[in-house]
């Protein structure tokens, strides 16, 4: 049976007076993938930005099971947590605006070493290359510079940054969204790929719910910042029990183009 590796009660987060989290419990398991699906607006990000402390909750408790122990992430200070974000990263939307464009591949990925004090310049740059090679990208990339780039390879970059510090927990936020459809398939495989080598938890926040269905173990459904429903994935995709997380399934369209799509009409669901 595998450890729990994160723990989440009673989460919550409002700006300026509109609650974008409402009192969000869930687990995460070792070498799980826990994916967060719902509209734009329902909270998503915000939720994982909170579990990574990127934002302070209002209210409620993250534990996190490091590599040194238990944490409870909302107790520590900024200089505490410095130690635990090597074990907590995440691999942004946009590879672009996510990557220094002064900075070549080298220095994009050596950064995090540095800030953390691991390691001498030989030892940074075998780990560079290994994770350099884990996500199928050339050595002569190191001294390139993002503009050089695809939107798949940037993407690729941004990976090999958050992997270098070798984190136990990678929320992917929307970290296909913005990338052709042939070129979210190879990233998705990629992540597969890498928390197989690795062993690699994934919190995955998601609107497609067609690369949710493929990479998640569970998913959590959220709607107006509260999670409507959870489960194994398969279950909530075959038998989904509340209105809202049928009216997700209705949007995603069928692989036959001569299957219409059918969307339910929100006027007559109980929201």
């Amino acid at each position: 049976m595998s450890e729990t590796l994160l723990e989440v009660n009673g989460l919550s987060k409002s700006f300026d007076g509109v609650v974008a989290v409402d009192d969000v419990s869930f687990s995460l398991n070792s070498s799980e993938t826990l994916g967060i699906v719902g509209e734009s607006g329902s909270g998503k990000t915000t939720l994982a930005r909170c579990v990574l402390r990127a934002i302070d909750p209002d209210a409620g408790t993250v534990r996190f099971h490091g590599k040194h122990g238990q944490y409870d992430l909302h107790n520590l200070s900024e200089r505490e947590l410095i130690p635990l974000r090597q074990e907590m990263q995440m691999v942004f939307q946009d590879p672009f605006s996510s990557l220094n464009p002064r900075m070549t591949v080298q220095e994009i990925m050596e950064e995090p070493l540095i800030i953390h004090g691991i390691g001498d310049r030989a030892s940074r740059r075998e780990a560079v290359l290994d994770i350099l090679s884990r996500v199928q990208l050339e050595q002569d990339a190191l001294t390139r510079y993002p503009h050089a780039f695809s939107g798949g390879q940037r993407q690729r970059i941004g990976i090999a940054r958050a992997l270098v510090l070798r984190p136990k927990l990678v929320v992917c936020d929307e970290s296909v969204s913005a990338l052709d459809v042939s070129v979210q398939a190879q990233i998705i495989n990629l992540l597969e790929d890498l928390q197989d080598e690795l062993g690699l938890t994934y919190l995955f926040v998601a609107h497609n719910l067609s690369v949710v269905h493929h990479i998640c173990d569970r998913i959590l459904v959220m709607y107006h910042g509260r999670v409507v429903e959870e489960g194994p994935v398969e279950e909530v995709f075959n038998n989904p029990q509340q209105d809202y997380t049928k009216l997700l399934l209705s949007a995603i369209p069928s692989p036959d183009p001569d299957v219409p799509l059918v969307p339910i009409d929100r006027a007559n669901l109980n929201l």
